[in-house]
């Protein structure tokens, strides 16, 4: 999995959900490499058109679209444009643009505080472009190859190093706490404060707020505005966490790492082995709207 993908969760985050493979809660499908380390510096040497092109394959050619007829593409291409460029109108197709427009403009927004200087411009042209099915130069691997270049002389330590042993204690304090609940897969579950009406399903798409936490303590995802997820798609220890939680309520979900990553983990920010510690508020359902 790739350092862009913690980027763009965002997550999707894929996540974020809507395209990236692998994003923080979506299941890895298509892309691997490292995800990101802690910063220690700028990057002066990155040329910013090619990087803009190379974050426009990434992230564009990532992309899940609905069958568009070409005027709804033309419509959601338009509200991609639109939050990258920040003006605004209302469509469905557009609508959709807008969201995954968001999206990209919250990756570009953490890509500069980086250090990475990206010509907005040439992204918005190229993301347009590569989600028309153009080729910019860089095939969706290059692209991926070439991002993990730039960012490579900007990252800093590993993550911290976990054992089956503390991450089993962690769990089992956790289970401990007063409202804790262990289902029979292993999962640690508490109501912070219950929601009203009813649960969700693997059709659903629900709207979340949530931080994610190692057993440390330490944060390595977060969201910085509500986020959309097709249940369907997320990893099972938090598509099982979700369908325990009632809209309106905020929950913790303890995932054991086999729920989670397993021994794989996510780069550098979630070690092999690790537990996840999620604290999250159901804020609606989209009763049936997952894809499958």
């Amino acid at each position: 999995m790739r350092f862009i993908e913690k980027i763009i969760r965002i997550i999707v985050v894929g996540v974020a959900v809507y395209a990236m493979p692998g994003t923080i809660f979506a299941q890895a499908e298509t892309v691997k490499a490292p995800m990101p380390e802690r910063i220690v510096g700028g990057a002066s040497m990155v040329s910013s058109d090619s990087l803009a092109k190379a974050l426009a394959t990434f992230w564009g050619g990532s992309a899940k679209l609905p069958d568009f007829t070409p005027d709804e593409l033309g419509r959601y291409l338009d509200g991609v444009r639109s939050v990258l460029s920040d003006s605004s109108f209302q469509t469905h197709a557009y609508e959709q643009g807008m969201s995954f427009g968001a999206i990209l403009s919250a990756g570009l927004t953490q890509m500069s505080e980086l250090g990475m200087t990206i010509d907005r411009k040439a992204f918005v042209a190229a993301v347009t472009d590569v989600m028309q099915g153009k080729n910019v130069g860089f095939t969706m691997e290059g692209a991926g190859e070439y991002i993990d270049r730039q960012i490579a002389p900007i990252i800093g330590s590993q993550a911290p190093k976990v054992t089956a042993e503390s991450q089993r204690e962690f769990l089992d304090e956790a289970a401990k706490e007063d409202g804790a609940i262990t289902t029979p897969s292993g999962l640690v579950f508490k109501v912070v404060t219950e929601g009203e009406g009813d649960f969700p399903t693997e059709d659903d798409r629900v709207n979340l707020d949530y931080t994610g936490r190692l057993s440390d303590g330490s944060v390595f995802d977060k969201t910085e505005q509500p986020v959309n997820f097709d249940i369907v798609r997320l990893v099972p220890g938090f598509a099982e966490g979700i369908k325990m939680m009632r809209p309106g309520g905020t929950y913790r979900v303890v995932i054991p790492p086999e729920l989670g990553y397993g021994e794989r983990g996510v780069g550098d920010v979630i070690p092999p082995g690790a537990a996840l510690d999620f604290t999250v508020t159901l804020l609606s359902v989209d009763r049936g709207a997952a894809k499958k």
